[in-house]
Order: C-alpha cells, then sequence, then structure tokens
C-alpha cells in the first residue's frame, strides 16, 4: 500500500499542470489589458511593444532570478551544465518569447 506522502508527490504533476493552465489561462486577458492600460490613447503598436517590454522583466525577475538564487541556495548554480542542454533550453525559452509576442501581436 502506498504511503499518503508518495501519493500526493505522484499527483505533483497534475497541481503544476493546474497551475500552468490556469496561468496561460488569464495570460492573454492580463496582456491585453496591460497593452491597452500602458499608454491610453497612444500608438496601439507601440503600446504592444511596450507591454512586452514588461513581460520580458517579468521573465527576468521569475525565470532568471528566482532560479538563480534557488540553485545557489544548493550551491550548484554553476555547475553541471551541458552544452546541448544549455542550446535545447535556450530554443525552448526562444520559443516560448515568440509565442508570447505571437499572442501579444494578435491582439
Amino acid at each position: 500500500m502506498p504511503s499518503e506522502s508518495s501519493a500526493n508527490s505522484s499527483q505533483a504533476w497534475l497541481y503544476f499542470s493546474l497551475l500552468t493552465v490556469f496561468c496561460w489561462g488569464v495570460y492573454g486577458l492580463l496582456l491585453h489589458t496591460g497593452q491597452l492600460s500602458i499608454n491610453p490613447g497612444g500608438d496601439a503598436a507601440m503600446n504592444r511593444y511596450k507591454a512586452f517590454l514588461f513581460v520580458g522583466i517579468a521573465y527576468f525577475l521569475v525565470a532568471v532570478l528566482a532560479p538563480l538564487f534557488l540553485l545557489m541556495a544548493k550551491g550548484v548554480a554553476f555547475s553541471g551544465y551541458t552544452s546541448k542542454g544549455m542550446w535545447w533550453s535556450l530554443i525552448a525559452g526562444i520559443a516560448g518569447a515568440i509565442g508570447a509576442l505571437g499572442v501579444l501581436l494578435a491582439f
């Protein structure tokens, strides 16, 4: 019989998946609201880029500083990387950022 802690950890993927669905679900709404609010009455195309600039700042805070802090706290921030892993991860980040830009430009 599995223990309660192993049952909880085996369902962690479900909680993270639901978090992802929620965040991606509200992403467009929040981004569009930001775009419309960033410079009301201004050039709509420029407002899209201004909003995307702040998306980039948010990515930096959440996707660079937070994991760097966590890795440094564990003492592994600057060790154990392979070039293949770094390149594939970089490409994934570029694809995600281009997708985010596509959503923004669709508005």
